[in-house]
């Protein structure tokens, strides 16, 4: 270890600014997302991120090529992906797709027979390569556990989960009760006698819960406003009485 660490770190800054990718003629232009922030002094700049490692500027050189880490598994992915779904990735810029959707040995939907070799199921396996995920000796795993939650944690949230969709088909809302949607007054109710409509309103019972005079039901709507309409007249005539009296006072 260098005994002036300073200026380790100046040589390695140094260097790294002289990469090749750093250069001017080599910075990739500001994309949609990156106009988006509003800089303000020097205008918008490409922000890094984990797709630039593909760009050919970061890839000249094969020993040192982000790229060159996964040359391996994209080959295999890509044996193990219909030709279509390829083309649609290169030409219309969409993301893979239908990796290992048909089995090795088997033809696709236009004839062509698939070949490719299957790797361990790192999920299931427990031999396989690195170790099965989130697997470990001490803990008891539920042959459909495929997150390593264990037991009985993993039993315990299935029936959980089972018993909430049962409720939810049963209509069943947790509290001992069930809904059942009405029609509203204005709505065409049946008339048939084996369907019994209940209308709900507001203004047909008052306080007390006692049922509305006879007659008709727009009568008992429109009481409301036409009480009120009356108080407001008797209070403008007792103002224009009170008026007319101060006037034959004075008079």
């Amino acid at each position: 270890m260098s005994q002036r660490p300073l200026d380790q770190i100046k040589r390695e800054v140094k260097a790294a600014n002289r990469a090749p990718h750093l250069r001017k003629n080599y910075i990739p232009p500001p994309d949609m997302i990156d106009a988006l922030d509003d800089v303000g002094i020097g205008g918008a700049y490409h922000h890094g991120g984990p797709f630039d490692a593909t760009l050919a500027s970061r890839n000249k050189n094969k020993k040192y090529a982000p790229v060159e880490a996964v040359k391996e598994t994209n080959m295999k992915a890509l044996k193990a992906t219909p030709y279509e779904y390829v083309q649609d990735s290169l030409q219309r810029h969409m993301p893979l797709q239908g990796t290992a959707t048909v089995p090795s040995g088997q033809e696709d939907m236009f004839g062509r027979r698939m070949s490719y070799e299957e790797g361990a199921d790192v999920m299931r396996e427990a031999d396989a390569p690195g170790g099965a995920y989130k697997r470990y000796d001490h803990i008891t795993y539920h042959p459909d556990d495929l997150k390593g939650k264990g037991e009985p944690s993993f039993t315990i949230e299935r029936e959980a989960k089972e018993q909430k969709r049962r409720r939810k088909q049963a209509g069943y809302k947790g509290n001992g009760a069930v809904y059942e949607m009405q029609p509203t007054r204005h709505s065409q109710g049946h008339k048939n006698g084996s369907v019994r409509v209940r209308e709900r309103s507001g203004n047909l019972a008052g306080p007390s819960g006692s049922h509305p005079p006879e007659g008709n039901s727009k009568d008992a709507d429109v009481r409301p406003r036409s009480n009120t309409g009356k108080r407001l007249s008797d209070g403008i005539k007792r103002r224009i009485d009170s008026i007319r009296r101060k006037y034959d006072d004075h008079a």
